[in-house]
C-alpha cells in the first residue's frame, strides 16, 4: 500500500468522477449546456466501492477546498469535478487529503535518513519513490480512465495481451 486510506479512497472517487465527466462530454452536443456535468451523490460513489460514507464525505470536504470538486446541496445535488480531468492528476488529489510522508520518510522508519545518514535500502527506495512520483504527478484522471470499464463499482484497465509469440 502505498498511499494512505484516504488517498486511496479519494483518488477511487475523483476515479469515478472523471470517468462520468468524460462519458458525458462523449454524448453531449455542441449545446450552451455542453460544460455542464452532472452532480453525483456523494453515496453513490461510496456504495460502488464499498467506502464508508462519513469518510468519503470528510474527504469531499478536503477535495471541494482544494479546488478539485464542487458540491451543491438539495435535490439533484452532490459532487462533480470542479475542472477537467484532464488538468488533475493523481498528485493533485494524493495532496489534497494527506501530507505524502511516504515521499520523504525513511522506508523502514528510522527517524534520520538521509544522503548524509542513509538506512540500508536507502539509495534503492530513493529510486523507487523518485519514480513513484513522477507517476503520480505526471497521470491525469482522464488517462487513467480513458479506457477503463466498470466492472461490480470499480473501474478495471483493459486487460493487457500478455501472449508472447515466438
Amino acid at each position: 500500500m502505498i498511499f494512505s486510506r484516504a488517498s486511496e479512497y479519494a483518488i477511487q472517487a475523483l476515479l469515478y468522477l472523471a470517468k462520468r465527466w468524460l462519458e458525458e462530454t462523449k454524448t453531449k452536443t455542441n449545446s450552451i449546456h455542453q460544460r455542464r456535468h452532472s452532480y453525483i451523490q456523494t453515496k453513490e460513489i461510496a456504495e460502488a466501492h464499498s467506502m464508508p460514507y462519513y469518510f468519503l464525505a470528510k474527504l469531499v470536504q478536503d477535495l471541494t477546498r482544494a479546488g478539485l470538486i464542487s458540491s451543491t446541496k438539495g435535490p439533484g445535488g452532490g459532487i462533480r469535478l470542479a475542472r477537467d480531468p484532464r488538468d488533475i492528476t493523481i498528485l493533485d488529489v494524493a495532496r489534497s487529503v494527506d501530507n505524502l510522508q511516504y515521499v520523504t520518510d525513511c522506508v523502514i522508519g528510522y527517524e534520520k535518513c538521509s544522503p548524509e545518514s542513509p538506512c540500508p535500502l536507502h539509495y534503492e527506495w530513493e529510486k523507487i519513490r523518485q519514480r513513484i512520483f513522477e507517476i503520480i504527478r505526471d497521470k491525469t484522471l482522464a488517462e487513467l480512465v480513458e479506457n477503463a470499464t466498470f466492472v461490480n463499482g470499480r473501474l478495471m484497465a483493459p486487460q493487457r495481451n500478455t501472449s508472447a509469440k515466438s
